[in-house]
């Protein structure tokens, strides 16, 4: 019975929506680099564009659909409506022939797909308080785990029937995340309290958040640390191929990463406890450095492992830090929006700038392109410093008599 009410309650019902999401993209992030260049003979540079297309136009696109999110009163409608479109859209993106018509269908296919996570992360924390039941740290980390189990049997159907199966998975995830938006979230009524104002009013409060450097500086600095996947993402498994490993051992190298992203995840209210968000951004900026230099080397694939295990802190504590932040800093009338805006940064607008980057690296110097990544980690971490220094200072004014 409290199994039933953990797992069936809004934030149990909201995570099998997650970890249907997370289901295709564990598909995709890892194989479609490679179904584009196979299948449709795209170069780096172009499958770049392809893969990045939505991500360029996030952060004016991204907020202004969180923006008429948040004007439903019940939250489950806008997430109906994104997803219905991304079916049709990604089916109609694994059916599009030549360069132009791929990068048209993948930005509106991502843009449908993408917006759809900020919005239940944010369903998520705030369901989490209200309601109990299911922590976010667990939540986000059953999403993970079927990010991993993707990985796993992406890898096996690629082996087994071709990358053919890329297309059907994904149409297949999304298509569940679907009915699950339809037919098994709960009811998700906001009341702020405060009256939130229209949709114009909701967009310039939320962007007058980067007038406060306490917000400003970490989500900057977060979404910094997080384009430095960009390499990782794109191109990661073509470099994989290039060095003789296997589909099997690929799909088994992108879910180490994400296994040890789950245990930070469930384990989330010992490191909330220990560090600020300020810390745990800080600390993800530190392993990106060591991370991406590392990889920049080829290196074997025994010294692989415990570099994908620092997959928990470059985008597990970075991502936890940010949203912990946002939801610090951001009113509840327009949480929507604050984490459409750091989504629409850290894996949006300069992420794909980060993946245009990536290809043109790819083409030249091959996997040496991660020391440009590892380059964006010491940013983020330079810029972190700031932010801490500029908070410890902000509390000795407001605490001296």
């Amino acid at each position: 019975m409290r199994l039933q009410r953990t797992f069936g309650g809004p934030v149990g019902r909201l995570t099998l929506v997650m970890s249907c999401i997370f289901a295709g993209t564990g598909m995709a992030l890892p194989f479609l680099a490679r179904w584009l260049e196979e299948k449709h003979g795209l170069s780096g540079i172009e499958i770049a564009a392809v893969v990045s297309g939505a991500q360029l136009a996030r952060f004016v696109v991204g907020p202004l659909i969180a923006a008429w999110a948040d004007g439903f009163a019940d939250r489950r409608t806008p997430l109906r409506v994104l997803s219905v479109a991304a079916v049709g859209l990604y089916a109609a993106f694994f059916y599009a022939e030549g360069f132009w018509a791929l990068l048209i269908m993948s930005f509106l296919a991502q843009t449908a797909g993408m917006a759809m996570t900020p919005l239940v992360e944010g369903a998520i924390l705030r369901g989490a308080i209200t309601h109990g039941g299911l922590s976010y740290g667990v939540s986000r980390g059953i999403g993970s785990l079927a990010f991993i189990v993707s990985n796993v049997i992406g890898g096996a159907m690629i082996a087994r029937f071709g990358l053919d199966a890329v297309a059907v998975y994904v149409i297949a995830s999304m298509a569940a995340a679907m009915l699950s938006t339809l037919f098994v979230l709960a009811p998700d009524r906001v009341e702020t309290g405060e009256g939130g104002g229209g949709f114009r009013a909701r967009l310039k409060e939320a962007l007058g958040l980067f007038r406060n450097p306490a917000f400003a500086i970490p989500v900057a600095a977060a979404s910094i640390i997080q384009c430095g996947h960009a390499f990782y993402y794109g191109f990661s498994t073509l470099v994989w191929v290039k060095q003789g490993f296997s589909d099997a051992l690929i799909g088994w190298l992108w879910a180490f990463g994400a296994i040890i992203e789950v245990g930070l995840l469930w384990t989330l209210p010992r490191f909330e406890r220990r560090f600020t968000p300020e810390a745990l951004i800080a600390l993800g900026g530190a392993a990106a450095v060591v991370r991406w230099a590392a990889l920049a080397f080829m290196p074997p694939a025994e010294l692989l492992w415990p570099l994908q295990a620092l997959h928990a802190l470059t985008f597990a504590a970075t991502h936890v830090g940010a949203l912990k932040l946002v939801q610090r800093e951001a009113p509840v009338r327009i949480a929507g929006v604050a984490q459409t805006l750091y989504a629409a940064l850290a894996s949006g607008t300069l992420a794909g700038l980060a993946m245009l980057l990536a290809g043109a690296l790819y083409d030249s110097v091959g996997a040496l392109g991660y020391l440009a990544m590892a380059a964006f980690g010491a940013a983020g971490c330079a810029m972190m410093a700031a932010a801490i220094r500029l908070s410890g200072a902000k509390r000795v004014r407001t605490s001296t008599p």
